[in-house]
């Protein structure tokens, strides 16, 4: 996604835009958040070191909400309730890793992600033109 569409989302909604440390935070607790909506819907099709794998990122993500709600400022609207959605816990952690790559360097994940696969297709890289 652009990154001036979130942007606009944020202004639209009267967020702040975050620092780099936070918006990472506030990945980390969406990935969180994603782990828990996978396992509310795909439990019986995981095995018990899976459940707990996911488990655990649901309470680290958990810690990371914590961490970043501590910042002065930051008014979070989670529901960690409700979690019937996994596209939209998909979206949350895509918006939160581009804020996060742009606050940091100022290049999109996608750009990114382009510059990498032409790096690593060298000579052939014209293909992804």
């Amino acid at each position: 996604m652009k990154i001036e569409t979130i942007q606009s989302y944020y202004q639209a909604r009267g967020l702040q835009w975050p620092a780099a440390k936070d918006a990472f935070w506030f990945f980390l607790s969406e990935v969180g958040e994603l782990a828990e909506a996978y396992l509310a819907h795909h439990q019986d099709d995981l095995t018990e070191e899976e459940i707990h794998m996911l488990e655990k990122f649901s309470e680290e993500g958990a810690h990371a909400d914590e961490i970043v709600s501590r910042v002065d400022g930051w008014i979070r609207n989670n529901d960690r309730v409700r979690k019937e959605n996994i596209a939209k816990e998909v979206a949350d952690c895509e918006m939160m890793l581009a804020v996060f790559v742009y606050s940091l360097t100022g290049q999109s994940p996608d750009d990114a992600l382009l510059d990498k696969m032409k790096e690593k297709l060298g000579e052939r890289s014209h293909l992804l033109d």
